[in-house]
């Protein structure tokens, strides 16, 4: 699953036991990032979905560190971006720009123009108005530009968080459906905006195969049915929302999932030439890192044991968020205490039941709650796992936090990949000027 695992006692990232970092100097809390995990998943995924040669476009909004995005671009990965800010790191990357798949609902005119110059190699329509102002765009700057039209296919998977659904009829994503044979058909000949193929994302964790199946019929039904008018797509796009692993006993795998999807358009790929597009970003990420903290008190609130770490809501956001569950256990516990896997709940004796709170001026700032840890005591170092994926993205400043820093282990190897803030970056911009 992961290279955190547990050696002598001692959590260790790859070859490097985690407690030797805070000693180090290193302030708590950090983000820590397994390389070689990170390695292995894009592999993983790939090789699972190989039959479709698939370009898989690593999901920018769940790990922006340019440094992972060079590990990925490295291994072949696209991007799949949507911001003029992501596309600006991605630049700074060594990725391949005509991998790059730009989404979102809300694209400026800024960001349309710089997407065009910087010759991206898709941008994703989510609406029939930004169709009409990429091609102005387009057309002003006469420069051609590939695109797909993200379709509202209405698939619903209920054991999606209702704050990541989006494939539901009356989301804010992409086109009704049932408008969007028509909009292609009127829009086929632009000059310059050339309508490549379909895009369609439907959620995210999505908990079967079975959701992409029946998004990916109604894909390939306006495929057949452009088809017949002599309109011929050659792109599709089929969106992320993989899950991942948050637990040793989450009872999926990837290859459930690939199987039928494989089944479904491999003619396409062979018969047709179509190119598939993947977006996966937790899948790939979400394991590769954890969160490092330090236990700052421990006390009883009546009948309720609190612990409070240097680290919460302001650096992992998705308990609060999300409700979302992250497993949590000392980077080193007592002998009798050390784990052979991350199965939840931990089958061991002489736990006590914690709420794991964070240090932030807010009810809403915890990470766990009634959560059976080993006993725990002012100083020690307690790992948050799982959070590679929309952990560090959503980290704030609020209450004037400070971010913290992110570190990158390769087997034996420790880099920094971004310095932790300093209290001066909290006021730096805030320059007082009349206009």
């Amino acid at each position: 699953m992961d290279l955190f695992q547990y050696k002598n006692g001692v959590l260790y990232c790859e070859d490097i036991p985690v407690n030797s970092l805070p000693e180090k100097g290193l302030p708590t809390p950090f983000y820590l990032y397994s390389a070689n995990t990170l390695r292995q998943h894009y592999k993983k995924i790939y090789s699972i979905f190989e039959k479709l040669q698939p370009m898989i476009c690593f999901s920018v909004k769940s790990s922006n560190n340019v440094h992972l995005l060079n590990e990925l671009a490295a291994l072949g990965a696209g991007m799949d971006i949507v911001s003029g800010g992501e596309l600006f790191v991605v630049k700074q990357s060594n990725a391949d720009l005509s991998k790059v798949v730009f989404a979102g609902v809300g694209k400026s005119d800024e960001e349309i123009t710089d997407a065009i110059v910087s010759e991206v190699g898709f941008i994703n329509i989510e609406s029939e108005q930004e169709l009409a102002r990429v091609q102005e765009l387009a057309g002003e700057l006469k420069r051609e530009v590939n695109v797909l039209i993200r379709i509202l296919p209405d698939v619903l998977d209920e054991k999606t968080n209702e704050k990541t659904r989006t494939g539901h009829k009356g989301a804010k994503f992409g086109i009704d459906y049932a408008h969007v044979e028509a909009l292609i058909e009127e829009n086929a000949d632009h000059p310059y905006v050339k309508i490549r193929g379909l895009h369609s994302h439907i959620g995210s964790p999505i908990s079967s195969y079975t959701f992409y199946v029946a998004a990916i019929q109604k894909m390939v039904e306006l495929v057949e049915h452009l088809k017949r008018k002599n309109i011929r797509l050659d792109v599709l796009n089929i969106g992320g929302g993989f899950p991942a692993n948050y637990m040793d006993n989450d009872n999926f795998s990837w290859e459930s999932f690939a199987g039928p999807i494989t089944e479904l358009l491999e003619p396409y790929v062979k018969n047709e030439g179509f190119k598939i597009i993947l977006e996966p970003g937790r899948s790939i990420s979400a394991n590769t890192g954890i969160m490092v903290t330090k236990v700052l008190y421990v006390k009883q609130s009546g009948d309720k044991h609190i612990v409070i770490l240097d680290g919460g809501m302001t650096e992992l956001i998705r308990p609060a968020m999300y409700n979302a569950f992250h497993f949590i256990w000392p980077v080193k516990p007592q002998p009798e205490h050390v784990l052979a896997n991350r199965n939840y709940p931990v089958q061991q004796e002489g736990l006590i039941t914690y709420d794991v709170v964070g240090p932030i001026c807010e009810s809403s700032d915890y990470l766990a709650k009634e959560r059976p840890l080993p006993a725990l005591r002012q100083g020690d170092y307690i790992a948050v796992f799982t959070v590679g994926a929309y952990g560090m993205v959503m980290a704030s400043n609020y209450n004037l936090h400070v971010r913290p820093a992110e570190i990158m282990i390769d087997k034996d190897k420790i880099y920094i990949i971004r310095e932790r803030e300093t209290q001066e970056d909290l006021v730096r911009t805030m320059i007082k000027h009349e206009l």
